[in-house]
């Protein structure tokens, strides 16, 4: 199908050993991509610190070196930290907001000339359905996640007159290592065991599932390709349609 494949497109995915990272990943090399992976841990990917503006600066710098351009920009990065509000350090209100919130915004700026050099070009940031609401003891997440919206919002509406489309996906409770990080503290705040967080969680969603990382990655996949030309400045939520109840 010719507007399912990226052949020909270089694509750039942070966050890229994670559970959905890899997921991207696998989705769009399946979509014919050259798939460049960035982290701050594994192998095979390209290493740089992301809660700064010259890591994000250097990881662009690498993948024009090393593919010669740059078509389609994944920001998955992600951290999670729990405290309540009062409580909540500082030190990781700075570090969830620079890696979440400050990171994309430096890594679309290194990447614009790139992105809108030909139009074409696509940007999928990594939103959470905590970007609609705030959630306990996630003050700084929430915060990240609320501010991504406008971020991809108002680059949409820049890019667009060079065909560049920037969108969002905001995914419900996913089964990955992110999630699992957060069990203990999650147990303590509601007051009961891991099992029963986990079980909570998956009864939250319509048909009582996480959702699977390679549902969130095929619709980024969707978005990065020419069939999804038309879309831009959205976030689209991928939660089994827990949210449906408003």
């Amino acid at each position: 199908m010719r507007g399912w494949s990226l052949e020909g497109r270089v694509a750039l995915v942070t966050g890229a050993t994670g559970g959905l990272g890899k997921a991207i990943v696998a989705e769009l090399c399946e979509r014919g991509a050259d798939v460049h992976g960035v982290d701050v841990v594994g192998d095979g990917v390209f290493h740089a610190d992301l809660t700064t503006a010259s890591g994000n600066r250097d990881m662009v710098a690498h993948i024009l070196k090393t593919a010669g351009r740059l078509d389609i920009l994944v920001l998955n990065a992600g951290l999670q930290f729990m405290a309540p509000f009062d409580q909540f350090p500082d030190a990781e209100w700075d570090r969830l907001n620079a890696l979440m919130l400050d990171g994309p915004f430096h890594a679309l700026k290194a990447a614009w000339p790139a992105l809108t050099k030909t139009p074409g070009g696509r940007v999928v940031v990594t939103a959470s359905v905590a970007s609609y609401g705030g959630a306990r003891q996630k003050v700084a997440y929430c915060a990240a996640k609320h501010g991504v919206l406008g971020l991809v919002r108002t680059a949409a509406l820049e890019g667009g007159a060079h065909g560049l489309t920037v969108n969002a996906v905001a995914p419900g409770w996913m089964d990955t290592a992110l999630m699992r990080g957060q069990l203990e503290a999650q147990a303590k705040n509601r007051g009961m065991s891991i099992d029963e967080v986990m079980a909570a969680f998956r009864a939250s969603q319509p048909g009582n599932r996480f959702v699977d990382v390679r549902e969130v990655a095929a619709t980024i996949g969707f978005l990065a390709s020419p069939c999804a030309s038309g879309i831009n400045g959205e976030c689209i939520t991928i939660d089994l349609g827990a949210s449906a109840s408003g």
